[in-house]
């Protein structure tokens, strides 16, 4: 009878790797709810927020006034998405430096409503839209290295 406690084989090592910046606009475009780490009133905060990706490139969220996600306006911030399978210990990450501006104009915030995946999970009254345009985008992707040959 075979020894069930030892595997046949190992694991292979995740491998860990840059991401383009093609693969994280690529990658950008998969979800829906993303966070932005802003400076508030209280101090560094981390904020999960319903954010879509705008045709110029730029990620714009919508949030209600007097939130920390709202005091973001005009400062440089740092959003970020990921996914993460820790089962099978692979998961990639994209992170998106940039300045984050009030959308002004109804027009332009009705386009972004249009545009969104979601309705905001927070609920609420969530009209005010801040769109942020990389000047930096980095990204980061672990999972298995492939085997030879492949």
């Amino acid at each position: 009878m075979a020894d069930r406690t030892q595997k046949d084989s190992p694991e292979p090592e995740p491998e860990f790797a840059m991401l383009s910046p093609e693969e994280c606009r690529a990658l950008l475009s998969t979800h829906g709810v993303g966070r932005v780490a802003v400076y508030a009133h209280n101090g560094p905060a981390v904020v999960p927020v319903n954010y879509v990706v705008v045709g110029d490139g730029s990620v714009a969220y919508r949030t209600a006034p007097g939130t920390a996600a709202a005091a973001a306006a005009d400062q440089e911030v740092v959003f970020e998405v990921d996914h993460v399978d820790d089962a099978v210990r692979q998961g990639w990450s994209v992170n998106v430096v940039g300045t984050a501006h009030a959308v002004t104009g109804d027009a332009a915030a009705r386009g972004l409503d249009q545009q969104a995946y979601t309705t905001p999970w927070a609920g609420e009254d969530r009209r005010l839209w801040l769109s942020i345009f990389p000047a930096r985008m980095t990204g980061r992707r672990i999972g298995p290295v492939p085997a030879p040959g492949q």
